[in-house]
């Protein structure tokens, strides 16, 4: 089976700096060569900074990362492309940022990102920082949270509320209505499916909707299911009730490989033609061609253009 995959978020790009390890091929859940069976591959690669780093030395630990995935060979020789714009052909990188802690305080980071290529950032992932409360907390962002973030918004960086509080998300949705910008859940699934604080409430939800925002469905076994042994018929209820809600053309995959538990039947990206196979005995090639790519690209041509710009 061949066809197209768009997704919108993965740790792929830490773990290849933590471990010495190239896209081309690897022992990791992501690689050029597990995604041979697309037509077109278009990977947003978020850089997260574990928490064991304070705000300065992830703030330096992101920029090793951006510069060894920029050197990566497949990078180099134009298997893969980094861009800031939606591509038609091949595999195409987006890069994001998780955890705009590391900016710790100085919003001319903000340009740093800009400049490397950053056109996403999830301000939060965990607790209190200087940009406000993630969502195990009640906090909302803090005065340096929304000042950096308005400024994101301005040079045309989109936020993504997955990992926020509720109080936080609130306030990425009014920031990016007052600019005109739309958000996103990168990869965060229903609340009312699997009740947990990183998935979504029916509120925020349609929020998304409002700001023509798009949501990735995260394969992370403790956001599909509680209490059971996760599988794709758990992805299959999560789709079910997001396309209740309304989401044909917002709904996307953010599979959280690389940084998430996955369950034994979608161990990794080489397994997404098979869930394609699956969801395809209940939708009809449209909404799969939404899910799978479509919904994405749309999202990322509204957001970032469509110009053929890479780095």
């Amino acid at each position: 089976m061949h066809f197209s995959f768009f997704d919108l978020h993965c740790d792929t790009a830490t773990e290849l700096f933590r471990h010495g390890q190239r896209l081309e091929r690897n022992t990791l859940a992501v690689s050029l060569e597990k995604a041979k069976d697309f037509d077109r591959w278009t990977q947003v690669m978020a850089i997260w900074t574990d928490h064991t780093l304070d705000d300065e030395n992830g703030w330096q630990r992101c920029l090793d990362v951006l510069a060894y995935l920029c050197a990566d060979p497949a990078v180099q020789n134009g298997r893969a492309q980094i861009t800031t714009n939606a591509k038609e052909s091949g595999a195409s990188l987006f890069l994001s940022v998780e955890d705009a802690r590391i900016l710790n305080q100085k919003t001319e980071r903000i340009y740093t990102l800009y400049d490397q290529g950053i056109r996403i950032i999830t301000p939060l992932w965990s607790g209190e920082t200087c940009m406000g409360g993630s969502h195990d907390t009640k906090s909302g962002l803090t005065a340096f949270g929304k000042e950096a973030l308005t400024e994101a918004l301005r040079l045309g960086i989109t936020l993504d509320v997955s990992h926020a509080s509720l109080a936080s998300a609130d306030q990425i949705f009014e920031l990016s209505a007052k600019q005109g910008r739309p958000v996103m859940a990168s990869h965060s699934n229903a609340f009312s499916v699997c009740p947990v604080s990183r998935n979504l409430s029916d509120q925020q939800i349609r929020d998304i909707l409002a700001l023509n925002g798009v949501i990735g469905l995260n394969l992370y076994q403790r956001f599909l299911s509680v209490g059971e042994k996760p599988s794709r018929w758990d992805v299959l209820r999560h789709v079910e009730y997001f396309l209740e809600q309304g989401c044909e053309n917002a709904l996307c995959f953010g599979c959280d490989m690389d940084g998430a538990e996955l369950p034994e039947d979608l161990h990794d990206l080489s397994s997404i033609p098979s869930l394609r196979e699956f969801l395809a005995d209940y939708y009809d090639g449209k909404i799969l061609d939404q899910l799978f790519f479509q919904n994405a690209y749309h999202f990322a041509e509204r957001a970032f253009g469509s110009s053929a710009e890479n780095l």
